[in-house]
């Protein structure tokens, strides 16, 4: 379930966006706010991800880096260990379960979605449609729709508590759902760079694609 934490990963580590500027929407206020005053974020984070029939499919946690531009770490505890990092021109995806690390150039690992924002060369909100916002149990919800009509997802919504981002949902286009819930989170902290740099453990089997 990596590809859908990297399109997550493009709203959360990007530059502001003009198409938010100038509104009093309270949502739009809050996405704005986020996207320009945070720099750098550090939290716990819960991952559910739930089929089209509504079935939980998985139910992991671990620990959340990011800094802008372009650079994240996921490192997952439960069930098993697993991870995500980027450092802003490679991406490093690790199994623990299959001893296996995928080194690819990040613009490549990510594709064509979104996430491909993470390197800072664009605008996230040029791609999405600010669809509505609403609060609900003391948290602001702001969501968004992509624009492109093959993007792989179908939307995306944020909730905030404060400046800080503790909700995140992810609908894809086959009806499966990926919900991010964040705590004890911690808005630009100081975060060091060999945090984005990813130690290859002993005897992992290695597949280098950063060069093709």
């Amino acid at each position: 379930m990596i590809r859908p934490v990297l399109l997550l990963c493009s709203l959360l580590v990007l530059g502001p966006g003009e198409a938010v500027a100038g509104t009093d929407d309270p949502g739009l206020q809050r996405l704005r706010n986020f996207l320009t005053g945070v720099t750098t974020l550090r939290a716990d984070f819960r991952q559910r991800v739930i089929d089209s029939r509504q079935q939980l499919v998985e139910d992991s946690a671990g620990r959340v880096l990011m800094q802008r531009p372009g650079r994240f770490r996921w490192d997952y505890q439960q069930p098993h260990a697993r991870a995500i990092v980027a450092d802003g021109e490679k991406l490093w995806l690790y199994e623990a379960d299959l001893d296996q690390v995928i080194i690819r150039q990040l613009e490549e690992g990510i594709g064509d979605t979104p996430a491909a924002l993470l390197t800072g060369r664009q605008d996230v909100l040029e791609r999405f449609t600010i669809s509505k916002s609403w609060q609900a149990d003391k948290i602001q919800w702001v969501a968004l729709a992509p624009k492109a009509a093959d993007a792989d997802f179908a939307g995306v919504r944020l909730g905030f508590d404060g400046q800080k981002l503790v909700n995140l949902e992810l609908d894809d286009r086959l009806g499966q759902q990926t919900r991010l819930d964040f705590s004890r989170v911690e808005i630009n902290p100081r975060l060091d760079d060999q945090s984005f740099h990813f130690d290859i453990p002993p005897g992992a089997d290695v597949i280098d694609d950063s060069a093709l």
